[in-house]
C-alpha cells in the first residue's frame, strides 16, 4: 500500500473513534456498591447467579469519559466530510463489486436500495476497518452508574444552572436507554452462549460491521445463510440485517423518497449522518447506474444464495 493510500485511509476512519483507549492503569474499577447497584437493576429479568457472574467480573471497568461523551456528543458535518472523498467512493465501489450477489439478493428481498446498505457499512466501520475497541458492557454500565452518582453531585435542593439541568435531563434519558440496551446485551449473550465481555464496539455501545446496538441485533439481525445464528462480524448477515433494519423503519425503494431520511435517522439520530449516507448512496447510483440496475435485471432470475461466510 503506497504512502498516500495509508494517509487517506487513516483520515477517512480516524474520526469515527476520537477518544483514545484507556491504558490499563487508567481503568478505574466499579466499587462494590456500584456493582451491587448494577446487579439490582436486572434482578427481575435474570438469575442472581448469572448477574453476579457478570457484574462481579474484574474485567468490568468504569468508562467515565465514555459515559460523558454519550451525553454531550454533538455531531457536525465536519465529522463526516472525509467520507465524501474520491477515495471513500473507491472503497465503496470495490465493496459493491466484491459483494454484488449478496447485495442484489438482499435488495430484492427487503426492497431496499443496495447503495444505501453500502453507504451505511462504509460510514459505520469502513467495511470492517474500524470496529471499535470499547467493551459494550462497560459503556452501558458506566452510563447507568454515572446517573446514580450524579444524584450525589447535584442535590435536589441545589439551584442548578441551565447547563447542569440540561446535562441531568439528558443523562436521565440516556440512563433509561442504557438500561434497556444492557438488558438486551445480557439476553443476546445468553442466546449466543457468549460472555457479555465478548462484544466490543464504539463509544455508543454499537458493535459489528453495521454497528448495531444489542436491541437492534435481537430485533433486526438476519440469519442470511440459515446457520441458526446471526453473525454481524461477517458481511452476508451484516448486509441482510442492514437492509432488514431500513425496511422495518420505513424505507421506500428509491433514494429520493423522503421516508428514507427517517429510516436512516432511526439508524443514527444525526442529521449530518443521514445526509452523508444518502449522498454517498446517490454517488454510487450515479456511477454507471449503481447496483439498482442489476436488481431490476435480475428480478426474474432464480434466487442467488448469499455466501456462507467471510468478511
Amino acid at each position: 500500500m503506497r504512502g498516500w493510500t495509508k494517509i487517506a485511509l487513516f483520515a477517512l476512519f480516524a474520526l469515527t473513534f476520537l477518544s483514545p483507549p484507556l491504558n490499563a492503569e487508567e481503568k478505574p474499577q466499579f466499587s462494590p456498591e456500584e456493582r451491587a447497584f448494577l446487579i439490582d437493576q436486572f434482578s427481575d429479568r435474570f438469575s442472581s447467579f448469572y448477574l453476579t457472574q457478570v457484574f462481579e467480573d474484574q474485567r468490568l471497568n468504569k468508562l467515565d469519559v465514555i459515559a460523558e461523551r454519550n451525553v454531550n456528543n454533538q455531531e457536525t458535518h465536519r465529522d463526516y466530510q472525509d467520507f465524501h472523498s474520491p477515495y471513500s467512493l473507491f472503497l465503496a465501489q470495490r465493496f459493491e463489486k466484491k459483494w454484488r450477489k449478496t447485495l442484489v439478493q438482499a435488495s430484492k428481498k427487503f426492497e431496499v436500495d443496495p447503495e444505501a446498505v453500502v453507504a451505511i457499512l462504509l460510514v459505520e466501520t469502513g467495511f470492517g476497518n474500524v470496529l471499535g475497541r470499547y467493551p459494550v458492557i462497560g459503556v452501558f454500565s458506566s452510563i447507568l452508574v454515572e446517573r446514580e452518582t450524579a444524584k450525589d453531585r447535584y442535590p435536589i435542593d441545589l439551584s442548578l444552572s441551565e447547563s447542569e439541568q440540561y446535562y441531568l435531563n439528558k443523562l436521565d434519558r440516556k440512563a433509561k436507554w442504557a438500561k434497556e440496551e444492557l438488558a438486551a446485551l445480557l439476553e443476546l449473550s445468553q442466546k449466543n452462549q457468549k460472555s457479555p465481555y465478548h462484544y466490543k464496539g464504539s463509544y455508543a455501545g454499537a458493535f459489528g460491521l453495521p454497528q448495531f446496538l444489542p436491541s437492534s441485533y435481537l430485533k433486526w439481525g438476519y440469519d442470511s445463510d440459515k446457520s441458526g445464528s446471526v453473525n454481524l462480524f461477517r458481511f452476508p448477515d451484516s448486509i441482510y440485517s442492514t437492509a432488514n433494519y431500513l425496511k422495518s423503519h420505513g424505507w421506500v425503494k428509491g433514494l429520493e423518497n423522503q421516508a428514507n431520511h427517517e429510516a436512516v435517522y432511526h439508524y443514527n439520530r444525526s442529521q449530518p449522518y443521514v445526509e452523508t449516507v444518502l449522498k454517498i448512496a446517490q454517488k454510487l447510483r450515479n456511477k454507471r447506474g449503481g447496483l439498482s440496475a442489476s436488481v431490476a435485471l435480475e428480478m426474474d432470475e432464480s434466487v442467488v444464495k448469499p455466501p456462507a461466510s467471510g468478511i
